[in-house]
């Protein structure tokens, strides 16, 4: 869609916050564990306060993770503030958005398919991308870590998907084979397959000691978050605490690395401002019509494939954002 910016250069990390940080993992553990104490407490139905949460999540900081894609693409791929850059990158945005949003309304199963297979991938990169893996046993990682996060909430309540996905493609989860008559053995399955994966690279890729720990840490409380807690609330804790504010954090580091604005968080909301209203009204409206004429399924189908058709652009950006640091990364090693 675009072509990367040759002009930049390695650049030293400056040591800004990240999701990594003590005080911010600390907080995103807290705020986890209490999700799952109040999960356990409260029972598995929450009724609407769960589309409420996932609502929530998604308004605070899953769209404005983002919402700054143009100024990230502008650094990526040197494109100025000029009318033929601006429709490159706006083009060829709105040209991947209108392509997959076909591809929902002629093939929804392989749509559904593709959302996930993608996601699995674009949470994965994010959460474990710091390990800075050689690029192949990277994309392995990654993928493990996509299946065990997609995978967890499907295999402990398939029940509760069920009527999700048939909403979205017509798939019956509850219909799948082992996942049918063994849901436990998938989800211990899933489970150790991310544990197995994730030692096989620590120990091959010599990841330090505090890396590994705290990922075994963070694999303990999400399975304890997704075997526990409504799919939709684990979903918002997740998307919205672990992806999107740390997608959020890296952004700054990011900008900062470049000097380029915004540099602080208020700056990033500000200018994240436009393309999160701009959804935010759409949803007010996704939420009234299911409300009038649908139902609240529909209303989670909708909005999942909103979240798919923004999310395949959105990953392109990110992609190219994190290949950018490995070259990084590569010509540090190198010199």
């Amino acid at each position: 869609m675009f072509s990367a910016n040759p002009k930049i250069g390695p650049v030293s990390v400056s040591s800004t916050v990240s999701l990594r940080s003590p005080r911010v993992y600390g907080t995103v553990l807290a705020l986890t564990l209490l999700t799952i104490a109040v999960g356990i407490w409260g029972g598995f139905s929450l009724g609407p306060f769960a589309v409420g949460i996932l609502f929530v999540a998604v308004v605070l900081t899953g769209m404005p993770h983002g919402a700054v894609d143009h100024l990230v693409a502008t650094r990526l791929y040197d494109l100025g503030f000029t009318w033929a850059d601006q429709a490159k990158f706006y083009g060829g945005y709105l040209a991947l958005m209108t392509l997959y949003s076909a591809f929902w309304v002629v093939a929804p199963v392989w749509s559904l398919a593709l959302f996930l297979v993608m996601t699995m991938y674009h949470f994965g990169q994010a959460d474990l991308a710091y390990w800075g893996l050689p690029p192949v046993p990277a994309r392995v990682v990654y993928l493990s870590r996509g299946l065990f996060l997609i995978g967890l909430p499907i295999a402990a309540f398939p029940g509760a998907v069920d009527p999700i996905f048939d909403a979205i493609a017509g798939v019956l989860v509850t219909e799948w084979p082992l996942l049918a008559t063994q849901p436990t053995t998938v989800f211990a399955g899933l489970v150790g397959q991310h544990v197995l994966v994730l030692l096989v690279a620590a120990l091959t890729a010599d990841v330090n000691v505090q890396a590994a720990g705290r990922e075994g840490v963070n694999v303990a409380v999400l399975t304890a978050l997704f075997g526990t807690v409504h799919p939709l609330v684990a979903f918002a804790v997740y998307f919205g605490l672990w992806h999107s504010l740390g997608h959020i954090l890296e952004l700054m580091r990011f900008f900062r690395r470049e000097e380029t604005p915004p540099e602080t968080i208020r700056a990033f909301y500000r200018k994240a401002a436009l393309f999160t209203i701009l959804p935010f009204v759409g949803l007010v409206g996704l939420y009234w019509a299911t409300q009038s004429f649908g139902s609240t399924d529909q209303m989670i189908a909708l909005l999942f494939i909103i979240i798919a058709v923004m999310t395949l652009p959105h990953m392109v950006i990110v992609e190219q954002l994190y290949r950018t640091r490995e070259q990084r990364q590569n010509l540090g090693a190198s010199s």
